[in-house]
């Protein structure tokens, strides 16, 4: 995945879903019991050093999930 696509991606779900990045971190920051500064955060979203476990964790907190689809057989998805 492309360092900016992490940011592309939050982005898009918190307009999809009506919030915002800073109310997106409030919920991690509960979720995880772990302190997310937004301008942190910000900064990890835009040099793509946000974890794979942080996304998941926020998709799951938007209500989605994370697929591998595979490019030749798009029937074949891994959760």
């Amino acid at each position: 995945m492309e360092q900016k696509e992490c940011r592309r991606i939050l982005k898009i779900l918190t307009v999809h879903e009506g919030t915002s990045i800073s109310k997106v971190l409030k919920k991690l920051e509960e979720y995880r019991n772990k302190v997310y500064p937004r301008n942190s955060f910000s900064t990890r979203l835009k040099n793509g050093t946000v974890n794979y476990d942080e996304m998941a964790d926020i998709a799951k907190l938007l209500g989605y999930e994370i697929q591998f689809v595979k490019k030749d057989f798009p029937n074949i998805i891994i959760k």
